[in-house]
């Protein structure tokens, strides 16, 4: 009852409150009609008026006289238009005639409450879209396309698509495409949405830039030497790392082989560009290889300095191209830095539009080439040995008795089909992964992108493993005029030296050995027919050994560019990079090498096994501030002029220590040992060196003609003595486009280009340590006097150590006929440098017997030259056949010595140090030294050489030596050629190098050696070739326990022929894939790398490490 009482309350209140409701709404309904019937009266208000010529800002103040001000506008955006208003009405709304007014302009009226309100049109944007691609149909990523007059655009993706948006009131819009290498095309939009272009060659070359590192300048006025290597090439003809590509495209780069490392995926190569130009301080250093250190090119990474071992491990995805600066007039802006030539790398940087996302797997495999060894079997080993008489012992029956049963035993091991073959047990065809993830998008003010990589290559000797990560954040934002860029590079490397130790130690095993016992576990050592126990390296590979190092480097890259003005830049960049590394190398107490009866008496048995462990710390700061201006004027005049400020700070902190004394295999940490190495202590070294730097450029070219170029840089460093604090370089240099003439155009039309350059400049190399200028002490740690502790002099100093120098000439011919169908290039280089480090003789009383000063001097002359051609140019079938051959010469010369080094020459000789490198004035530093032989006396069976006299005689003598022959090649080159039908591409690079010379160490180890050292395995020409009787005429002496030397019998031809690389691409293009997986492409990459190799020497080719054949496959995506 209560709950309907008060249900019938709330019913009530429910109706009042409805009925209220009701009353208001229809008054308010009332009202809006009184409303809305004045404004239909205001609006219907009409008016005459008759305007002529008259301007639409005193048209509307016309119309507000006669209508009591109803139209609403803003003056300054009516006065912008320039449109005149004719025409005459006669009792018109009001509105009407306003519409009238504002036709043909960029003004619209609405009505609101009563008025007239005059705006500015609101129009949607403009969308264009396309394709822009080459004279033979192929996409053209990377395209610039800008909006006329603005720094509005974007850049064309891999597939040459390109989307822009132009505001909505854009008059007249007209798109730039422009492309280095490419005619600049300008098109004027006129309303269609999709925008294809195709672009031509430019013959004159004006847009395409050389990124030097510190200025970009054009291609056409610029009068250094450079090749520049595009992302393209380097898919081309990719190697096992950016250096061996860098090989494979441009023999300017000579790639040392090093015979001993072979296919060594953790060995650092030595590269050096125009020969060596630095030599090192004596003959220990030199044979200790610091050469390599030496003359190692300076490599600079988005304006930043980076190391050759970074540039190696970097993901080749991430690069954009690579410039090779060699000649002064390219690389004086760098200064005392400079001299063994510049490797500039520019990292893809993000492109406007949607995200993209592109993603690439594959594998790489090392499968070992063991074709240049030829060892004895087991068959022919037991013989080798009994022709030796290793199984007789006539004066000693019972030993004879032994040695027939040694025989016998090891021919029925033989029979039981034991023959080992020794050189496949530590190998295997490494299988290593590759992946690389890159997305990027943003607007056109602000643009991103992330990038992750990793390579594993795994090697082909067991364990032997280098694995890369690399990751990147780019970001750049452009405010009007202004771009911030900041980049954040991660870089982590490990790599693993193989358990299974030297592949030379493998080689030398006999074939009759068996592998494993009977039991199946590996023999741990054998026993000499004569005698004498070695270890199995394939038992101590099961063993705990560690041999691994690794490296992580953090950097940040900072950068500001305000276009100050047309033609006027500025940018400041500011660089922090920071890299720990650290090394551990530990042998387990049960390694054969402590199999030796000394390691079990007494206090040694504790001393088996040890740690060897290096750690250190690098840091750099590195800043500049670039200024740069370039004025065109009158057409005919083009000036650049460009000024650079560079600071930079290194810190290296570096410590080790070698520890002994292992209870336990697996007690392999380094705080286990009992004590340190006998005789050693804690070792460390820290160094810091700063440098600041000047650098002015100024380039004009007239009538793009005639062109010159001036550099100019001032050093200051460091590590120059006290008195020599700052250092100038400069370069100048002329050129003429010969092609640009009147007379070339109407006579030699088919000449697309020829342009002529000369240049000279003066650059240098501080290629010493960090306190050679400074005298230097070192406390004593073992003594003291009293509670005092004493230091010594550990180096003279010399406050007037100075920078090397490095004088070059280069002249270049540049050629290109028929619209690109011949192109050619020849360089011609001399160069000196002078100022060269090197000990020199002081008195002895100063307690040393030398010191660092600036003697000596080294002479490069050579020349470079590429010629180019299409056997096939079909672009209707998209059909391209081209050929390129590249030929380097180089002549090294040593000019000048001190008298230090000339003495340490003369106490070799004297010692009769062989297998040693020599220094002489006249020679090269790459020069093979040898006694002169005569060769074999049919006799005797003995060598015969010439004395330093000129007598024949049968005794060694290391002072008679002379100049046999030089490892540089006389000429190198490659010949690549490029095959491409429609979306298919092949690509093969053939190699080739003549007139060089090698020392065959096979012949003088695994031939001609020492009775003694028949018992292990050798070479199979020990048969045929030895000298057994008298009478014989053979390449090498009888047996005898006398060791062969170095004479210049083992001194060869070195002339090579290999096909370095084979890659075949294919781009699979699907409407498939674009509508359902939104795959706008799919590639598929094949490589191939060392396939063959073909020498007048023959040699154990990888005998610490071997060489390999390398197979890369991967797949890419974009999305």
């Amino acid at each position: 009852m209560i709950f309907s009482r008060n249900k019938k309350h709330v019913c009530e209140a429910f109706m009042r409150c409805s009925r209220i409701f009701s009353l208001i709404l229809l008054f308010a309904i009332a009202r809006g009609g009184t409303v809305n019937t004045a404004l239909a009266q205001e609006t219907v208000r009409t008016i005459s008026v008759k305007f002529e010529n008259t301007s639409v800002l005193n048209a509307l103040r016309e119309i507000n006289r006669l209508s009591g001000n109803q139209v609403v506008f803003r003056t300054e955006e009516v006065a912008k238009e320039t449109k005149r208003v004719t025409f005459e009405s006669q009792n018109t709304p009001v509105i009407t005639v306003v519409e009238k007014c504002l036709e043909g302009t960029t003004l619209n009226c609405t009505l609101r409450e009563g008025r007239i309100i005059v705006v500015p049109q609101r129009l949607k944007d403009i969308q264009i879209e396309g394709i822009v691609q080459d004279e033979s149909k192929q996409p053209l990523p990377g395209v610039t396309v800008l909006l006329k007059g603005t720094t509005l655009g974007t850049a064309t993706d891999t597939d040459g698509k390109y989307k822009l948006t132009l505001p909505s009131n854009t008059p007249n819009p007209a798109l730039v495409f422009s492309f280095i290498g490419m005619k600049t095309q300008e098109i004027t939009y006129n309303g269609q949405e999709t925008l294809n272009i195709t672009m031509t060659q430019e013959a004159n070359e004006m847009n395409e830039v050389v990124v030097t590192g510190i200025f970009k300048k054009a291609k056409e006025s610029y009068t250094g030497a450079v090749t520049t290597v595009t992302q393209k090439e380097m898919k081309m003809f990719k190697g096992q790392n950016v250096l061996a590509t860098l090989r494979n495209i441009d023999p300017a780069i000579n790639w040392v082989e090093h015979n001993e490392m072979g296919s060594d995926p953790n060995t650092l190569p030595e590269i050096n560009i125009r020969g060596n130009s630095s030599l090192p301080v004596g003959l220990d250093e030199l044979n200790a290889g610091a050469s390599a250190q030496l003359n190692t090119p300076l490599v600079i990474m988005d304006g930043f300095e980076i190391s050759l071992t970074k540039l190696m491990d970097f993901n080749d995805e991430e690069i954009e191209s690579i410039n090779i600066l060699k000649d002064a007039a390219a690389t004086a802006i760098y200064g005392s830095r400079g001299a063994n030539g510049v490797i500039v790398v520019t990292t893809k940087s993000p492109e406007a539009g949607r995200m993209k996302i592109y993603a690439s797997a594959g594998f790489n495999m090392e499968i070992p080439d063991l074709s240049s060894y030829n060892l004895l079997d087991s068959k022919e080993k037991l013989a080798l040995e009994k022709e030796a008489g290793f199984f007789d012992a006539p004066e000693d029956l019972d030993n004879d008795r032994a040695l027939k049963k040694k025989y016998n035993d090891i021919w029925s091991e033989i029979l039981r089909g034991v023959d080992t073959y020794w050189l496949s047990q530590p190998l295997r065809t490494g299988i290593g992964q590759r992946y690389n993830l890159r997305l990027e998008g943003g607007s056109d003010e602000f643009r991103w992108s992330i990038s992750l990589g990793q390579n594993n290559i795994k090697g082909a000797m067991k364990g032997s493993d280098r694995n890369n990560f690399n990751g990147a954040i780019t970001l750049s934002y452009m405010y009007k005029n202004v771009i911030f860029k900041n980049q954040l590079m991660v870089d982590y490397n490990k790599s693993k030296n193989s358990k299974y130790g030297s592949f030379s130690e493998y080689a030398k095993m006999n074939p009759y050995w068996r592998v494993k016992n009977d039991e199946g576990e590996y023999v741990k050592n054998y026993t000499y027919t004569k005698g004498g126990v070695v270890g199995n390296p394939l038992y101590d590979a099961q063993l705990n050994i560690r041999d691994e190092s690794k490296y992580n480097q953090t950097t940040n890259n900072f950068s500001i560019e305000w276009n100050m003005l047309k033609g006027l830049t500025l940018r400041a960049a500011l660089g922090i990079s920071k890299q720990n590394n650290s090394s551990d190398k530990f042998l387990p107490p049960s390694h054969s090498d402590y199999s030796k009866t000394s390691y079990q008496e007494n206090d040694n048995f504790f001393r088996k096994g040890k740690y060897d462990y290096t750690s250190g710390e690098q840091s750099n700061l590195n800043g500049n501030l670039t200024l740069s201006y370039f004025k065109e004027w009158k057409v005919k005049h083009q000036l650049y002029a460009g000024f650079d400020y560079f600071i930079s700070q290194t810190k290296d902190v570096n410590y080790s220590f070698y520890a002994k004394g292992f209870t336990n295999d697996e007690m392999d940490f380094w705080g286990n040992a009992l004590q340190y190495k006998e005789g050693s202590k804690p070792q460390g070294s820290e160094s810091t060196s700063r440098q600041v730097g000047f650098t002015g450029n100024v380039n004009y070219t007239f009538n793009n003609r005639y062109f010159v170029d001036l550099s100019y840089r001032v050093d200051g460093s460091s590590q120059f003595g006290s008195k020599k604090r700052f250092a100038p370089f400069w370069s100048t240099g002329i050129g003429w486009n010969v092609h640009n003439e009147t007379f070339m155009k109407e006579r030699w039309e088919f000449m697309d280009k020829l342009r002529l350059r000369l240049s000279y400049g003066e650059t240098g190399s501080v290629q010493f340590s960090s306190y050679d200028a400074l005298r230097m002490f070192e406390y004593f740690t073992t003594d003291r006097y009293l509670i005092f502790n004493g230091a010594d002099l550990k180096g003279l100093g010399n406050e007037n150590l100075e920078w090397q120098i490095t004088d070059e000439w280069n002249g270049g011919i540049e050629v290109s006929l028929w619209n690109g169908l011949v192109t050619g290039q020849i360089d011609l280089y001399s160069k000196k440098t002078s100022n060269l480090l090197s000990s020199m003789d002081v008195v002895p009383s100063t307690g040393f017997d030398s010191y660092r000063a600036n003697i000596g001097e080294v002479k490069n002359t050579g020349f470079e030259a590429m010629l180019s051609t299409y056997l096939l140019r079909d672009t209707e079938r998209e059909l391209i056949w081209m050929i390129t051959g590249r030929i380097v010469h180089n002549k090294n010369q040593i000019t000048k010595l001190s008298d230090a080094i000339k003495q340490q020459v003369e106490e070799y000789k004297a010692q009769n140090m062989e297998n040693t490198q020599l220094l002489s004035e006249g020679d090269s530093q790459t020069t093979i030294y040898a006694v002169p032989s005569l060769g074999i006396d049919p006799s005797t069976g003995r060598e015969l050489f010439l004395d330093k006299n000129g007598k024949i005689t049968d005794v060694w003598d290391l002072a008679a030596c002379r100049n046999f022959g030089d490892t540089e090649p006389k000429y190198r080159g490659n010949i690549n050629t490029m095959f491409s039908w429609q979306d298919l591409t092949m690509n093969l690079s053939f190699a080739y190098q003549w007139g060089g010379q090698q020392y065959n160490k096979t012949l003088l180890n695994k031939v001609e050696i020492v009775e003694s050292e028949i018992k292990n395995n050798v070479d199979n020409r020990v048969f045929s070739d030895r000298w057994q009787k008298p009478g014989d005429v053979k390449p090498f002496k009888a047996y005898s326990d006398e060791r062969t030397k170095a004479s210049s019998r083992f001194v060869m031809d070195d002339n090579v022929f290999q096909l370095q690389a084979i890659s075949i691409q294919y781009r699979w293009r699907s409407k498939f894939l674009q509508q359902h997986l939104r795959l706008q492409s799919l590639d598929f990459n094949l490589n191939l790398s060392d396939v063959f190799y073909i020498s007048s020497i023959k040699r154990e080719r990888g005998t610490t490490y071997p060489f390999s054949r390398k197979v890369n496959f991967s797949v890419a995506l974009m999305f």
